[in-house]
């Protein structure tokens, strides 16, 4: 191929693979059918709303981005508006935000010219309430989405949690034609919404777990499918492997291996193109993930940290990302070829959670049962691609991992 066809080839691939931000369009999206089924089915039901929760980098966001893509194929017009939270966010601040986007249609009947619609932001009285909010959107005129995203960003403990789920409370009561949907970082939904018992009747409750690998396949198969080009069925299943149910990792993992094809001049990638694209996710990660994995595993002695920190992060998890000291047992084993007992590196994963190493890992409960996990998933991944680029462990071991800690897509035909 010529450089000319190569550049639309390396550009098409950039539109089809997402790294850097969510995915914004339906037909760039793959997987999450029964998140999507659940999150149109309470726009779709007056007094219904929804709440989205999970790990940081599984794909909440781009949920809630492609959602004014899939109420295109309903009949009915709605405004749709969104706002992102911050720690310095109030109640009046978040509706400020969405109203600046909400607008009265105006009546131009005797005019030549239609007259320009009216932001509603302007009639938010400056302390404004749950029922002044709640009367605002009954003026509208029609149904409206109100997308509420990094609401954990908001402070803790402050009265805006009481107010948004009297708000939701408020709206579900009196049937408003408007779907408040909150998107936040969040174990439970407990952890999102303080005040969500009063409102349980009317929130539709949508937890994000990690990627099944059945939807990692396709997000790497859309992806190269969009830019034109192929990729053999083992390279897709290592990406998967390596992304650890995180479709951030797919995309650029795709991404990249998607550009060393095309550096070697062909249209189908293969376990090559992975291996090279390992080698380049690693070299071009952020600083701070680099530093932070350099703190965790700096001794001035010979040791193992680097290695228990790579068993950990191809150990067994539960839902919530979380795995126990025992969990390591397995892929300890592979990776410095014998057998280590649980005291043996519990005192590593312990300085793993202090502030000495970075606090890289965060631990729950109590003595003697400890649980475990990343406090960035976006580090997992990229200590289990270092390991790779190293020689501590292969793609083909990786994957061999991967599939024996998968959980089962219950949405996959028997």
């Amino acid at each position: 191929m010529d450089s000319r066809e190569k550049m639309k080839l390396r550009g098409a691939l950039s539109v089809a693979f997402s790294p850097s931000a969510p995915v914004n369009r339906l037909e760039l999206f793959s997987g999450r059918m029964n998140q999507r089924d659940r999150i149109t089915e309470a726009v779709f039901q007056r007094g219904r709303h929804a709440a989205i929760y999970g790990e940081r980098g599984v794909g909440k966001t781009s949920l809630a981005n492609i959602l004014p893509d899939c109420l295109e194929f309903s009949n009915l017009r709605y405004q749709i508006a969104r706002h992102n939270c911050s720690s310095k966010s109030t109640f009046n601040s978040i509706w400020e935000g969405i109203f600046r986007e909400l607008f009265f249609k105006r009546n131009s009947a005797g005019s030549a010219e239609p007259l320009p619609p009216i932001p509603m932001s302007s009639y938010l009285p400056p302390d404004a309430g749950p029922e002044d909010v709640r009367f605002l959107l009954q003026q509208i005129g029609g149904a409206a989405v109100v997308i509420i995203d990094e609401y954990d960003r908001v402070p803790k403990g402050s009265a805006i949690s009481s107010l948004i789920a009297d708000t939701i409370k408020s709206l579900s009561d009196q049937a408003v034609d408007a779907t408040l949907i909150i998107v936040g970082v969040a174990d439970s939904i407990d952890d999102l919404i303080a005040e969500h018992k009063s409102i349980e009747r009317a929130l539709v409750q949508i937890q994000m777990p990690r990627m099944f690998e059945s939807e990692l396949l396709s997000i790497i198969e859309t992806g190269f499918g969009q830019a034109k080009m192929e990729i053999d069925y083992e390279a897709r299943r290592e990406i998967a492997a390596l992304s650890q149910g995180l479709p951030h990792n797919a995309h650029e993992l795709g991404l990249l291996t998607g550009y060393a094809s095309l550096d070697s001049g062909s249209l189908k990638a293969g376990k090559n193109d992975v291996e090279t694209a390992i080698r380049q996710a690693v070299g071009d990660a952020q600083q701070t993930i680099v530093s932070s994995y350099c703190d965790a595993v700096a001794s001035p002695h010979v040791n193992i940290y680097k290695e228990i920190l790579l068993a950990a992060a191809l150990a067994r998890t539960n839902d919530l990302g979380y795995f126990t000291a025992g969990d390591l047992r397995k892929p300890l084993a592979a990776i410095l070829h014998r057998e280590y007992g649980i005291d043996a590196y519990m005192r590593h994963l312990n300085s793993f959670c202090e502030d000495s190493r970075g606090r890289i890992l965060e631990r729950r409960g109590e003595r003697r049962r400890y649980r475990f996990r990343f406090s960035e998933t976006i580090m997992e991944p990229y200590v289990i691609m270092r390991g790779v680029a190293e020689g501590l462990i292969s793609k083909e071991e990786v994957s061999e991992f991967e599939s024996s800690n998968a959980r089962s897509d219950p949405f996959l035909p028997f």
